[in-house]
């Protein structure tokens, strides 16, 4: 059975509402560019080889610049900017996960909340229990990532088949 690793990151801060043309255009504020860095840098703390990982990152402003800013230290990361991770729901992320290239050894998702949030959520299953995970149950503020560890390919992705290893709130 192959291992795979799925990390979920929330897009940083970025400016309020109505602040730009159009919601899809609001940029990262200069705290949400230091979250971003803060984000990246916490992941190479933590060990997790994003070296070759395939990153599916939604075309939103903030979430490119996220993206940029988090992953720029993992040159070998391939970036794919897809527009569906806009304004897509739990259920057609879950369908996207599940049809991942089983070639695909670590996945990341640089994605908008609520989505993000209740993604976390179903795949945590009963890991938001333990203490270390418990913040989770308060929100998924900006820049905050997840990592799952799965126990099977990506079609079998379900709850009993994901553990809930990594979180860093930034």
């Amino acid at each position: 059975m192959k291992t795979h690793s799925l990390i979920l990151l929330r897009h940083a801060e970025a400016v309020p509402h109505g602040t730009a043309a159009r919601d899809f255009d609001r940029p990262l504020t200069a705290l949400g560019k230091e979250q971003a860095a803060a984000a990246g840098q916490a992941l190479i703390e933590a060990g997790l080889n994003l070296e070759n990982a395939l990153v599916w990152c939604s075309s939103a402003q903030r979430t490119r610049q996220t993206a940029e800013l988090a992953l720029g230290k993992f040159p070998q990361a391939t970036i794919q900017y897809v527009d569906a991770l806009y304004d897509i729901d739990m259920s057609g992320l879950l369908e996207m996960l599940r049809e991942t290239p089983d070639t695909t050894k670590t996945l990341v998702i640089v994605g908008h909340n609520p989505t993000i949030a209740e993604t976390c959520h179903e795949l945590a299953g009963d890991n938001l229990d333990a203490p270390q995970f418990s913040s989770l149950t308060q929100g998924y503020p900006p820049a905050t990532a997840t990592g799952y560890h799965i126990e099977s390919d990506w079609t079998g992705l379900k709850t009993d088949t994901t553990e809930l290893v990594y979180l860093k709130i930034v």
